[in-house]
């Protein structure tokens, strides 16, 4: 696990901290490889029994896809993988540990689908909700699965077609995350839910998890799938690269409907 993805144990829950704080905990792919690699070694670990996802810092949660590194078609120089984002968020919905998402800062974009895709979500109630890709020329396609299942059609197509922000007290309400602290209490009272949560039987909880998840929507993953296509689909318009070149230079997009 490289230094972009960091992690420490301890009274049976793993904390896992995407630590690019200057890139707004931005989404690249040391950073997917490196949640998913720890997810997958922990699905195993007896002694973990609840997995907590943050980010660095306190101002931002994660802000989706680098789009510098998405902008990039070299792989190896560190490109944002379609695929690999899918496949995090399929980690952590069938990881058989609990998962907390503890949002200290502003969650955004691909930053939603993490925080959607785990069980749990605490957030500071100074903080803001947003899927923003429609103002780049992009869209949320693989946020769009879970966020449907959370909030409702009305409220998503909302979300996703004017990409505002939601204050955590609306969050709350609309049931993307269970509970808001002031940010002064936000550490200790995250660590009292979470302390409850590893106090439980990790075998129980595993199984509640898995049986959970086959009653609640069994064709989750296939939707994940199909919609991975449909953002390479829209990735590959002149709208999604002029949203993308305008984002990277600091101006206002050119629409040309195409």
């Amino acid at each position: 696990m490289g230094d972009e993805v960091r992690s420490s144990l301890a009274s049976g829950v793993l904390s896992l901290t995407i630590h690019r704080p200057e890139q707004r905990n931005a989404l690249d792919r040391e950073v997917l490889k490196g949640l998913r690699e720890a997810i997958q070694q922990a699905a195993g670990n007896r002694g973990i029994r609840v997995i907590a996802l943050t980010g660095a810092g306190d101002k931002v949660f994660c802000a989706g896809a680098d789009l510098k590194s998405s902008s990039s078609e070299d792989e190896a120089a560190g490109a944002f993988s379609r695929s690999d984002y899918r496949a995090l968020l399929s980690e952590i919905l069938r990881c058989p540990k609990p998962t907390v998402a503890l949002a200290r800062g502003h969650v955004l974009a691909g930053g939603m689908g993490i925080l959607l895709a785990c069980d749990l979500a605490l957030a500071c109630d100074d903080i803001h909700f947003s899927t923003p890709e429609i103002n780049v020329g992009m869209f949320p396609m693989m946020v769009l699965a879970l966020l449907y299942r959370h909030v409702g059609r009305k409220k998503a197509a909302e979300m996703l077609f004017l990409g505002e922000r939601v204050p955590a007290e609306t969050a709350l309400k609309l049931g993307l995350i269970n509970h808001i602290y002031p940010r002064a209490q936000f550490d200790a009272k995250a660590n009292e839910f979470v302390g409850k949560l590893a106090e439980k039987s990790g075998c129980i909880l595993s199984l509640g998890k898995k049986a959970m998840g086959h009653v609640e929507d069994p064709d989750l993953l296939k939707d994940l799938e199909y919609l991975e296509s449909a953002l390479a689909q829209v990735m590959s318009t002149a709208d999604g690269k002029e949203g993308m070149r305008a984002f990277l230079e600091k101006r206002n997009p050119v629409w040309k409907d195409e």
